[in-house]
C-alpha cells in the first residue's frame, strides 16, 4: 500500500511541475484569421469551431509540438501570452508541426497575434505561459 502511494505521490508531482504556468520566451506567427482554426486542417484538439465562445472564435492558438506534449495536451486551456502591444489570451486548439514552430514558439489566430504584438503576420517575440481562460 505505501508503495502505491509513493507511486502516486510521483506522479502527481510530475504532473505538477509540468502543468505549472512556467512563462516561456518564444516567437509568435499567425496561422489564420478569427473563425478560420481548421484552415490548415482539422484542430488537433477537435474543437467546432461554431460551438466556441465567440471571444476564442477570435483568439485562439497552436502550440508548437514540443510543449503542447510537454504540458500534457493543454487542450482548452489558454496561452497568455505577452508581446511589445500589449496581453492576450487565446485558446489552445491546435498543434503547430515541429516543422515549422520549434519550442517556445505558438502560432497565432491574426487578431490574436496583432493584439499582443501590434502585426498581423511576421514572427514576432512573445513571452507567454498556459493558464485558465478567463
Amino acid at each position: 500500500m505505501r508503495v502505491i502511494a509513493t507511486i502516486l505521490a510521483i506522479l502527481y508531482a510530475c504532473i505538477a511541475s509540468v502543468s505549472a504556468a512556467k512563462t516561456v520566451r518564444g516567437i509568435a506567427t499567425a496561422y489564420s484569421k478569427p473563425g478560420q482554426m481548421n484552415k490548415t486542417g482539422r484542430n488537433a484538439c477537435g474543437f467546432n469551431p461554431r460551438r466556441l465562445p465567440r471571444k476564442y472564435q477570435k483568439y485562439f492558438a497552436a502550440m508548437n509540438e514540443r510543449d503542447f506534449k510537454k504540458a500534457g495536451r493543454p487542450c482548452g486551456k489558454c496561452v497568455k501570452a505577452k508581446g511589445r502591444k500589449g496581453t492576450v489570451y487565446a485558446k489552445i486548439v491546435d498543434i503547430c508541426p515541429k516543422k515549422y514552430c520549434k519550442s517556445g514558439h505558438v502560432d497565432f489566430s491574426t487578431v490574436a497575434l496583432q493584439k499582443a504584438t501590434g502585426y498581423s503576420w511576421d514572427k514576432k517575440p512573445i513571452s507567454w505561459r498556459i493558464v485558465k481562460c478567463p
